[in-house]
């Protein structure tokens, strides 16, 4: 008979759920968001509008609309504030900066705004570590990576001595770099741990495009078979409200496709993928479907049919500020070989 007990109880089970990748997907999640938020105030309890408001947060992020995600992470972290929650605010700003990087905010902003949320956690030595990683995928993005890797090394440190292996073992951050990079194989080494560890836990939702992601790396080896399985084993435990990994593996297995010569079907997956990352503000995603949608194409059609795609790639790139992104599609504009 404690209605407010009660919401918290749902609040709890509805990240439960999504973390194993239920197929009821982020509408029930946002159900249960307004239902209990009254709950909540009424009663006066920051900690639970903090919840409420992060699972508003959680289902805005798997959905690709990160502003939207941002904003209500602003409001749980002024609630956790008020709850003096301290590791849930500081979780929260974690997230934040996470939205900065794969959100449409440009690269150099981005970047300012995150370090004005490490100085205000520094004290905390777990929240540090959490930013530092998303802060190394900014920095890659403008094409400083002994930067971004001595950042993904403090923070990879800093997990080591407090015990929290399982912290950078799933991130995608340190993937992020290491393709932006240009070394694969260092971008799979990373992805093999969290996948691993994903496993083990039984949270299919980063699964899924831990999945996805490390089909890439396989793809930039030249190891298309690999890439394909991966990108299949992606599109069965994706969520169909995942955009972000829907997009993922359709970009994966359209590649693969291309490359042994199934022309027909990789442009049909090439133009999903696309379609699909419209639907959402995760801007470098949509220019890497473009630029997918351009290889495919010229496989099919020639370099005069892919420009198009890889024009409106590079004008995405730029937009976030993405500099190696853009000057990869450029190389293609000029000269055409392979990306």
């Amino acid at each position: 008979a404690d209605e407010r007990a009660a919401a918290s109880a749902r609040v709890q089970n509805e990240f439960l759920r999504l973390q194993r990748g239920d197929a009821a997907g982020t509408a029930e999640a946002v159900a249960v968001v307004e239902e209990t938020l009254p709950v909540f105030a009424g009663a006066g309890d920051e900690r639970g509008l903090c919840d409420a408001l992060r699972l508003r947060a959680w289902s805005h992020w798997i959905e690709g609309r990160t502003a939207e995600a941002a904003a209500a992470w602003e409001e749980a972290a002024a609630h956790a504030r008020e709850a003096g929650a301290e590791h849930e605010r500081v979780e929260v700003l974690g997230w934040i900066a996470s939205s900065l990087l794969f959100g449409p905010t440009e690269a150099t902003e981005a970047i300012a705004r995150c370090e004005g949320i490490r100085a205000d956690i520094e004290s905390n030595p777990v929240a540090v570590a959490e930013l530092l990683q998303p802060l190394a995928g900014l920095y890659a993005l403008r094409g400083e990576f002994g930067t971004a890797r001595e950042l993904l090394a403090t923070s990879d440190a800093a997990f080591r001595d407090l015990g929290l292996t399982l912290n950078s073992a799933v991130s995608h951050h340190a993937a992020t770099v290491e393709l932006l990079a240009g070394d694969a194989a260092a971008a799979e080494q990373t992805l093999r741990r969290g996948y691993a560890a994903l496993e083990t836990m039984g949270d299919t939702a980063l699964l899924s495009t831990t999945a996805a992601f490390l089909g890439q790396s396989l793809l930039a080896q030249g190891r298309g078979e690999e890439a394909e399985a991966l990108a299949g084993e992606s599109a069965r435990l994706a969520a169909a409200d995942d955009l972000v990994t829907q997009v993922l593996w359709r970009g994966v297995r359209a590649r693969a496709l291309a490359e042994r010569g199934g022309a027909d079907e990789a442009e049909e997956l090439a133009r999903e993928a696309v379609s699909l990352s419209q639907k959402t503000d995760l801007i470098n995603n949509t220019a890497d479907a473009l630029a997918d949608l351009g290889i495919v194409v010229r496989a099919r059609r020639g370099p005069a049919e892919a420009r198009t795609a890889f024009e409106e790639a590079a004008a995405l790139y730029a937009r976030k500020g993405n500099v190696v992104g853009a000057a990869r599609v450029q190389a293609e504009l000029a000269s055409g070989p392979a990306l």
